[in-house]
């Protein structure tokens, strides 16, 4: 396939992924609040069933490759730390925040991970922040204390369940980003997220067998639940990382920012899910986070 404007492409591709994830995230509010089905059970069997699929898919291109990964003890140690507390907890916080609140909340709070990502970068480099990144932290902090408690600082405008696994799918997706540098170096992204929901899935199958549910199945429900596993995980997967391939990371980080957007459209219109004033104005000032960040300052020439 010829493309003419590579950038043009990959910048679709990113949207295009983006807001899937948005979508999906409505759908699970939906299979959560109206069809019965756990939160716990639908993390656990999307996560199993999308890693099946794309080992599956791996094996029938490159069977041998698929793996080495296993061979190398170190591969192997950082592979379960991957998947375990960068996928795992990702997917599982994301989906019981939005049990306890809605998508719109959820995808927010997991926003908060670029933050978190550079409060490790001054700890660890025991550096100051730079102005751009002090205000992107106040932005931060202000923006998730305004969803938490809508400018009542002395009671919480959401569960505490919900703020507290929104916060640890933000940790979660910033260990994700940030830990496996490593194996990229060694690996296609797509192995590792092909391997890291397949262990992710077979671990919370240990707790949440996808086998066992008390949950009355209809049209409705079958649909939604093949969309979250298809639409919401392998196909967005696949397409951003392509998009990254053509415009890079930094970039695709910003463009990936309309995934809060797209779900707090869903959510409120097709949902019917009900947001203060206080509500938009902290999702603006966290997703106004990614952009901050991305901002480089601009070098200084000596004569």
């Amino acid at each position: 396939m010829c493309i003419k404007n590579k950038n043009v492409f990959g910048a679709f591709l990113c949207l295009f992924s983006a807001s899937l994830w948005g979508v999906a995230g409505s759908v699970g509010q939906f299979l959560f609040q109206n069809m019965g089905v756990p939160s716990k059970w639908l993390a656990s069997f999307r996560m199993l069933s999308a890693g099946m699929a794309l080992v599956t898919f791996l094996l029938l291109r490159r069977k041998k490759y698929v793996f080495d990964i296993w061979k190398n003890k170190k591969d192997r140690k950082d592979l379960l730390l991957f998947s375990i507390f960068g996928i795992l907890f990702t997917q599982y916080g994301y989906f019981i925040a939005i049990d306890y609140s809605n998508a719109a909340t959820a995808t927010v709070l997991q926003y908060l991970a670029p933050i978190i990502l550079v409060l490790y970068s001054i700890l660890h480099d025991q550096k100051l922040p730079t102005p751009l990144e002090a205000v992107a932290i106040l932005f931060a902090i202000f923006g998730t204390a305004l969803l938490a408690t809508h400018g009542d600082w002395k009671n919480l405008s959401i569960s505490s369940q919900a703020l507290f696994w929104g916060l640890v799918s933000a940790f979660s997706l910033a260990f994700y980003t940030g830990f496996p540098h490593r194996l990229l170096q060694k690996y296609d992204a797509l192995l590792l997220i092909a391997w890291g929901m397949l262990i992710g899935g077979f671990c919370t199958n240990l707790l949440h067998p996808f086998w066992v549910i008390d949950t009355a199945f209809c049209w409705s429900t079958l649909f939604s639940i093949l969309f979250v596993i298809l639409f919401g995980a392998m196909l967005p997967y696949f397409t951003f990382l392509l998009g990254v391939k053509y415009v890079g990371a930094t970039k695709a980080s910003l463009l990936g920012s309309i995934e809060p957007l797209s779900s707090t459209v869903v959510s409120v219109l097709w949902l019917h899910t009900k947001l203060e004033f206080l509500d938009y104005i902290g999702f603006l000032l966290i997703i106004a986070t990614v952009f901050l960040l991305s901002i480089k300052p601009k070098e200084k020439h000596t004569a």
